[in-house]
């Protein structure tokens, strides 16, 4: 795995690029967007991105690097936890984001997972209360479902189940069976329940009696 890490604080990139480079990956530093959309388009799996530079964006970079290289994955590692920037992360194409403030060996497995195709996203960016009473951290997490899990959420949210999920959007039993075990993982919770009470929570599905079901 090639990993580029783009950070303006270069002894924190060093020393996780050495723990990197240990567990076998190819780490490059880079302390800045423009430096780091080079070498992404030279070739790499993962691109770490930071969102805070001296004179430049990160957001905008990290907007850049998935024009210039679509199949590289942004995982936005940040000391900022304020909404606006966590939002903006994740609209410019990140599908990974996690603090500074997680330990080494979870930030490497973090990083890896979405090397591997999945999305991760920091619980502890989930604490900070937003306006309609629901978290920012779990508000965002949602922009990672497909249009299709979307679809599920909502049969979720009005109870149905697997059997009338499959029926109702014309899959098969097994897809409609993933399909809601990717909701699950991707909005951290562990049952339809919770899936269902997270979606009203935040805004996502309206409860059903607003939708006049």
């Amino acid at each position: 795995m090639r990993v580029i890490l783009c950070d303006p604080h270069l002894v924190f990139a060093e020393a996780l690029a050495a723990m990197l480079r240990k567990r076998g990956c190819d780490a490059e530093v880079t302390t800045s967007p423009a430096s780091a959309l080079r070498a992404a388009a030279a070739g790499a799996d993962v691109c770490v991105m930071d969102i805070s530079f001296p004179g430049e964006d990160g957001v905008e970079g990290t907007r850049r690097i998935l024009a210039a290289a679509p199949d590289v994955k942004i995982f936005v590692l940040t000391a900022r936890t304020d909404p606006d920037a966590v939002r903006a992360a994740i609209d410019a194409g990140a599908t990974g984001i996690a603090s500074k403030q997680r330990g080494v060996r979870e930030l490497i497995e973090a990083i890896e997972r979405v090397a591997d195709g999945e999305t991760y996203c920091d619980p502890t960016l989930s604490e900070e209360p937003s306006e309609n009473g629901g978290r920012y951290g779990e508000r965002f997490l949602a922009d990672f479902l497909t249009s299709r899990e979307r679809q599920v959420l909502e049969y979720l949210v009005e109870g149905a189940n697997t059997r009338r999920i499959a029926r109702s959007m014309g899959i098969t039993f097994a897809t409609a069976r993933t399909h809601v075990q990717a909701v699950l993982t991707k909005l951290g919770v562990h049952s339809r329940l919770e899936a269902a009470a997270f979606a009203v929570r935040n805004g996502i599905v309206p409860p059903r009696r607003e939708r006049g079901a």
